[in-house]
C-alpha cells in the first residue's frame, strides 16, 4: 500500500469532490480505501478517532457484506450536477489556479519503524509518547543544528467543553540529549539517565496540560483580551518564535487508522502524524519548499535507531 499517494488522496485529493469547509467528509476510494477529512474549528482528533473504532469495530463484528455478494451501485448514491453561470465558473477557474499551486509545493512522505514500538518502550519504564517526540527533536537537531518551537495537541477532554492544550516537547532535557548522540561520545549509562530525563519531564508537560494547567492557551485567551492594545509581552521575541511552530506534531494512535497528516502551519515547518502501536511506530510528514520532507524523515529513522540502541529490545 502507498502511504504517501494515499496521504495526498486523502489531505487534498481532487477539489472537484471535496468539501473543505465541511465539518467532516467520509471520502471512499475505489480500492475501499477510506478516510475522513475534517476542518477543525468545530472539534478535535479525539472525537474523530473515536467515530473511527466505533465504525471499524461495527463492520467487523456486524458485517452487512460478504465476498460472494452480488455487487452494484447502490440508489441511494447519485451524482449531484450543478449548473453554472459565467461568474461562477470564472470563480472556478480561479480557486483551482490558488489550489494546485498550494498543493503543488506540498511534498509528502512517510516512515515506518518495526524496532520497537509500546512495549518496548514501556519495559524500559519511559514514556511511549516521550520517546517519538524525542526521535523528532533529535532529528532536527541533527539535521539543522539547533532545536525551534515544537506544538504538541494535547486533549483537555477531562474538562466539560475542553478542547485541547499545548505540549512543548522541545526542553533542555530533549536538547541535552540531542547534543550528546549527535556531537558527543557519551557511554549507553548517560544516555539512558538522560533518556529517563527527558520522558520524565515529556509526562510532566502532558499531566499539566491534560489538566489545564498549560500556559499556551491562557496567553492566547489574554492576547485576544488585550486586542487594540499593545502590550510588552505580546510584542516580545521570544512569544514570537514560541508561537512560529516549526514542528507541529499530533498523534492517534490506533489499529482502526493506518495514517494521519495535516500540512505545515509555517511555510518553514513540518507537520507531523505520528502513531505509536505495540511492536512499530510510524511518521508521516508533510513540508512545503523550504523545508525536504525526505531529508527529515532519514534524520529520525537515523534518531529512532540511537534510541533504540539505548532502551534495547
Amino acid at each position: 500500500m502507498d502511504v504517501n499517494l494515499l496521504t495526498k488522496q486523502f489531505l487534498y485529493g481532487d477539489p472537484a469532490n471535496r468539501w473543505y469547509d465541511k465539518s467532516f467528509q467520509l471520502i471512499v476510494n475505489k480500492d475501499a480505501n477510506s478516510a475522513i477529512h475534517f476542518e477543525h474549528a468545530w472539534g478535535d482528533g479525539v472525537a474523530i478517532l473515536r467515530l473511527f473504532n466505533e465504525v471499524f469495530k461495527d463492520s467487523i463484528e456486524r458485517s452487512v457484506t460478504h465476498p460472494k455478494m452480488a455487487t452494484g451501485a447502490t440508489p441511494v448514491v447519485r451524482k449531484l450536477e450543478f449548473k453554472l453561470d459565467d461568474q461562477t465558473k470564472k470563480a472556478k477557474a480561479e480557486a483551482q489556479k490558488k489550489f494546485d499551486a498550494a498543493v503543488g509545493s506540498l511534498t509528502v512522505g512517510s516512515l515506518e519503524c518495526k524496532k520497537f514500538g509500546k512495549n518496548a518502550i514501556k519495559k524500559s519504564q519511559l514514556g511511549p509518547d516521550s520517546m517519538l517526540q524525542l526521535a523528532l527533536q533529535v532529528a532536527f537537531y541533527k539535521l539543522y543544528g539547533q532545536t525551534v518551537a515544537t506544538y504538541e495537541s494535547c486533549s483537555t477532554a477531562a474538562f466539560k467543553h475542553g478542547r485541547t492544550e499545548t505540549v512543548r516537547p522541545a526542553t533542555m532535557a530533549t536538547k541535552a540529549f540531542a547534543e550528546a548522540v549527535v556531537k558527543q561520545n557519551p557511554s549507553k549509562e548517560q544516555l539512558r539517565e538522560l533518556i529517563k530525563q527527558c520522558s520524565n519531564m515529556h509526562s510532566k508537560l502532558t499531566r499539566e496540560a491534560a489538566m489545564g494547567t498549560g500556559f499556551d492557551r491562557h496567553l492566547f485567551g489574554l492576547r485576544h483580551m488585550a486586542q487594540g492594545r499593545r502590550v510588552a509581552l505580546f510584542e516580545d521575541e521570544a512569544y514570537r518564535r514560541i508561537n512560529h511552530n516549526i514542528l507541529s506534531t499530533s498523534t492517534l494512535s490506533s489499529s482502526a487508522l493506518l495514517v494521519g497528516a495535516f500540512a505545515p502551519v509555517v511555510p518553514d515547518g513540518f507537520g507531523v502524524g505520528y502513531r505509536v502501536m505495540d511492536d512499530q511506530v510510524d511518521y508521516n510528514i508533510t513540508a512545503y519548499p523550504a523545508r525536504n520532507a525526505n531529508d527529515f524523515l532519514q534524520s529520525i529513522q537515523w534518531s529512532l535507531d540511537r534510541i533504540h540502541e539505548v532502551i534495547g529490545k
